[in-house]
């Protein structure tokens, strides 16, 4: 799909009216079971959740380290983009993490192409499995999320659904419940993905959106919780969406303060038409609630640019003079959680 055909949904989206209980049947939003796929054989195959595992995990895992990052799949040359985000995030990010973390990578705004470049990559064959290789449980949207979740869990995977939200860009939830737990004392932690409603709307969908993910975040099944994505806080509401729903904003726990830049992960790569309109942001949040203990939290990302040569000198001649070749808009976040 080229940047014209990917505007020309993106307008059709604009107009859609925002799907409410009052427009849709109450079934619509209700949880819908999904497969993940794991690489085996050189092949992905498609596998299903189990309600029971191993009698012991392999590693006794002391936390969860969490990436999540948005791709903004607007911009043009998305596959070298996108094959460079990876490339980063292989040789710079997930080193760092020591193998008694659970590694969890979720992404938002990936197009089909995107998740033909996550299929291929064989980093993530052999470490990871994959919640959606094909975008089927997109509904009809050119864009949507998906989670790398660490292989040596793939045994403990108890559920992965979605959860649709009120949106006019077919916007959800997605959930992944993994057993961290021993089996004398399972204990669930569901991870959750999103990339919340872009925009001002009148009335705000946002605060609905987080309220049915935190709904999900709080059931009493769930030992811990934490969800992470573009939450598109642009508004003072956003600000307190967390408290509101009953989670802890992980930045704030860690000592940060809600305006302070430091915690900022939109504006330093955005188009320069877009600088000048909008002010610079904390879009992007973690969020937990239960047996979780923040530990870190940073941003990851910044100055990352376009590896291939040809692809970043097309990019900068089809921006404004001085703009960088940034393989997103975004800052990606990395955070450890404490089980």
């Amino acid at each position: 799909m080229n940047e014209v055909e990917k505007l020309s949904l993106l307008k059709e989206q604009f107009s859609n009216p925002i799907a409410t209980p009052q427009s849709l049947p109450a079934e619509f939003f209700h949880p819908r079971n999904q497969l993940f796929h794991v690489f085996s054989n050189s092949e992905w195959n498609a596998a299903t959740p189990t309600s029971d595992g191993p009698a012991l995990l392999e590693t006794n895992f002391a936390a969860v380290a969490l990436i999540s990052w948005n791709i903004d799949f607007l911009k043009p040359c998305g596959g070298p983009r996108m094959t460079s985000a990876l490339s980063y995030l292989s040789q710079t990010v997930l080193p760092s993490i020591p193998t008694s973390q659970v590694k969890i990578v979720m992404l938002q705004e990936m197009d089909f192409a995107d998740l033909d470049i996550i299929k291929s990559t064989p980093w993530i064959q052999e470490s990871f499995f994959v919640t959606d290789i094909e975008g089927m449980n997109w509904k009809g949207s050119p864009y949507g999320t998906t989670t790398l979740v660490d292989v040596r869990v793939k045994d403990r995977v108890r559920s992965i659904f979605r959860v649709p939200f009120r949106s006019r860009f077919g916007r959800d939830g997605l959930f992944v419940d993994l057993d961290l737990g021993s089996t004398s004392e399972p204990k669930i932690t569901r991870l959750c993905n999103v990339h919340l409603e872009s925009l001002v709307a009148d009335p705000p969908v946002r605060p609905s959106q987080l309220e049915s993910a935190a709904k999900y975040m709080r059931d009493p099944s769930v030992s811990a919780a934490a969800l992470a994505g573009d939450c598109n806080a642009i508004q003072p509401f956003d600000e307190t969406l967390h408290s509101d729903n009953g989670l802890k904003d992980v930045f704030l726990e860690l000592g940060g303060n809600e305006h302070d830049k430091a915690g900022f992960t939109w504006g330093y790569q955005s188009p320069k038409s877009q600088r000048e309109q909008f002010e610079k942001s904390r879009m992007d949040k973690v969020m937990i609630c239960g047996d979780l203990k923040p530990v870190e939290l940073e941003r990851i990302g910044l100055g990352v640019c376009v590896e291939d040569e040809d692809f970043r000198r097309e990019m900068e001649e089809l921006q404004v003079m001085g703009e960088e070749a940034w393989v997103t808009d975004h800052a990606g976040l990395k955070a450890i959680l404490e089980l």
